[in-house]
């Protein structure tokens, strides 16, 4: 599955000075990270055997550094339409 995540960073500095070193586990692949230019929100995409999987990890890394929202999205690379609508 996919995984949309929305970050409001609290500690711009701190947050993205993790993110260039971050080593998620074998389960969990990082796609794609888009940051805005001033640093205080990003969102990324994710693969994940579940949300809840990516969510305890990702929360743990992020602890103290942003706030975190998940979505399940429908891929991770092009334009979609929901396939539930």
């Amino acid at each position: 599955m996919y995984v949309a995540v929305q970050h409001l960073v609290k500690d711009r500095k701190k947050f993205w000075e993790a993110a260039q070193k971050i080593a998620p586990p074998a389960n969990l692949k990082l796609h794609q990270v888009f940051p805005t230019k001033d640093g205080s929100h990003g969102i990324c995409v994710w693969e994940a055997d579940s949300l809840p999987a990516l969510r305890t990890w990702l929360d743990g890394e992020t602890a103290g550094l942003a706030s975190n929202e998940y979505f399940e999205v429908e891929n991770k690379e092009s334009i979609a339409m929901p396939s539930g609508v």
